[in-house]
Parts: structure tokens; sequence; C-alpha cells
């Protein structure tokens, strides 16, 4: 009885204090989870302070301090954008971390939209940077790259000339469309670039990331692609394309390839787009290029460079002298100077080396 006595007494102590806890975190808001020093992205309440990760933000009211997104925290006065990031000297040991004021910033109406884009009642934000739009009430994220309003459509936070906004939208990572035009897009140097495809708009279908093409033209990269048949053309592999009378290596036709025998090897697979094999029933194509030393019947790959034949073992298209072809190997990769050996001799890109 004594003994079912405590039982009960200390049942009671735990739901007290569990009853209690609830209701202290409860009472403290969302900041407040940071009181048991568990960091939400780098933050932590420390008593009436906030920190992030080891510094403290002085300036921050800690009762009205939130965190709005994955780059932006404010309190009542102010807006702030904060990030971590790594330099090339010590990216492996180091994590930088920094945050900013937002000039002019609007705590109250100010929200995130996504991607590190903002809005508050007069300003666009990117990251640490104001922009500007047409129509902020309607601005919309499409990704880190593209947004939009009502009026227009954006690229890095530039406008897009003569973009339709309301109707804009992204096809895939290369393609986008509004009500009247159609659009390729490419990343370059780190940044997107825009271009309008004068295509028909009626009846443009994009086939992959390169190719398109309406009832009239083909289109690669969003440009016209001289003397291709639209109602013939079709993909074949690895950068290769045809119609009735031309095959094509991504933009360059393939001179005097046939059409209806045209195929590439499987070994493709392995070359990491470099370097590319095809045949039909006249030779062997590497590239655009027209391989006409190799003989088609017997020609086989060794590598995304080395290949060989009855005749021979060639480099790049070069034939590699006093190869024996029977006990020529190449290597996974370079060895010393050597990347294939024979018999008789190693090999580097294609000359002896020992």
């Amino acid at each position: 009885m004594k003994i079912m006595k405590y039982f009960f007494y200390f049942i009671g102590v735990v739901t007290l204090w569990f009853l209690t806890s609830c209701k202290s975190n409860k009472d403290t808001g969302g900041v407040d989870s940071a009181n048991s020093d568990k960091p939400e992205n780098g933050f932590v309440r420390k008593l009436d302070t906030i920190w992030f990760h080891d510094i403290v933000l002085e300036n921050v009211d800690p009762k009205t301090f939130e965190i709005v997104d994955d780059y932006f925290f404010k309190d009542k006065d102010r807006v702030y954008f904060y990030e971590t990031y790594r330099v090339s000297q010590d990216y492996f040991t180091s994590k930088r971390k920094r945050f900013l004021l937002l000039e002019n910033a609007d705590p109250p109406s100010f929200v995130s939209l996504g991607d590190g884009y903002a809005k508050d009642k007069s300003t666009a934000w990117y990251l640490d940077k104001a922009f500007k739009v047409d129509d902020l009430e309607s601005l919309t994220v499409l990704n880190h790259h593209f947004v939009k309003d009502n009026k227009t459509a954006y690229l890095e936070r530039r406008p897009i000339a003569g973009s339709d906004g309301k109707t804009f939208e992204l096809i895939s990572d290369h393609y986008a469309k509004d009500s009247k035009k159609y659009y390729y897009c490419t990343p370059v140097d780190g940044q997107y670039e825009i271009k309008t495809i004068t295509c028909h708009y009626e009846s443009f279908v994009v086939i992959d990331y390169q190719y398109a093409k309406d009832n009239n033209s083909v289109f690669y990269d969003g440009i016209k692609l001289s003397d291709a048949e639209s109602s013939t053309f079709e993909l074949i592999s690895f950068g290769y394309a045809k119609d009735n009378q031309h095959v094509y290596f991504r933009n360059v036709k393939v001179l005097n390839a046939d059409p209806t025998s045209f195929n590439t090897f499987t070994e493709n697979e392995y070359s990491m787009g470099e370097t590319v094999y095809a045949k039909d029933k006249k030779g062997i194509y590497i590239n655009d290029k027209h391989f006409a030393a190799a003989d088609v019947s017997t020609f086989k790959i060794m590598n995304g460079k080395y290949t060989m034949d009855k005749n021979g073992v060639y480099y790049q298209m070069k034939k590699v002298k006093n190869a024996d072809p029977l006990s020529f190997k190449v290597f996974p990769h370079f060895m010393g100077d050597a990347d294939a050996e024979d018999k008789n001799h190693k090999y580097g890109e294609g000359k002896v080396v020992e």
C-alpha cells in the first residue's frame, strides 16, 4: 500500500512538470524554442538576446524577432537578409556567415515569396537587393532566375522585352512561352540568357532541350536549322537527328551521311559527350566528321579517343604508327605518361612514350 502511494505521488509530480513545461514553451512564442539552445536556421535565443550562430544580434528586438524564411528575418523595426557561405581558401574548414540590413524595408508588410525573393508594401527584394517591377501586388516567383507580374516577365530581375507577364510560363529549363511568343533560355557564364524564337506560334512544339520545330522549320537552341525538313525530322540519339534528306549532329549537317541507314554506337554512353561515334552503310562518323579511313565492318570503339579496325589502331581519327591491333589495350586512366599499350610499346595520346 505504501509503495502504491509513492508510485501515485511520483506520477503526479511528473504530470505537473510536463504540464508546466508545455505551458512555458507555449507562452514564450515561436522564437522561444531557441531557449533550449536548439538552433533554427542558426538562430538561438539566450536569455534576452538573439544569436546567429556565434554572432550577437545586438540591434534586434528579441520580443518581436521572427524568422521569415531561409533568407530573411525581421523584428518590429527592421528586416535583414542572412546567409552562411564558404570561400575557396578555407572551403572545407570554415563556414562564413553574415546578415545585412535591408534599408527602407517595411517589417509589417514584408513577406517571403520563396527562392530568395520577398516583397513589402512598396518594394520587391532578391536576397539583399531591391529591384523594380511593374506590378508589385501580382509579383510571382517561378524559380531563382525567373519571376513575373501581371504585366511583364523578368529574368535575373531584368524585364524580358515584349513579354506578357500574365501568361508567361516556363515549359522546361530551356523553353518558355507567353500568349504571343516562345523563348529559348540558356545559361551563359553562370547567368541565363533568353531570346525570342521566330516561329509559327500555333504549330510550335519542343522536341528536347535543344531541338524544336513548327510546321515549316526546325530549331536548334532557338535558331532555325538550315534546310531541315520539319515534317520528317526526328531525333536519333547522342546529339544526332535526321530528316528524309540529311543527318545532323547538333546544329551541323553531317555531309553525305545516309539518313536511312544512319545509327549510333551504344559505346557512346561512356564518352561523356565529347566524342560521339555513328555509322551508315557507307562509313564511320565521329561527331559531324566522316572517318574516311575506317572500315565499317570491322570498326571497334575502345574508348572515347581510341578506335581500331582490321587496318590498325586510331587515336582521334589518326592512325597510331606501328601499333599492334591484336595486343593493343587502353587504360581506364593515365598511368604515368601512358593511356594505352600493346606488346611492344606504351602510348600517350596516340604517341609512343615507352
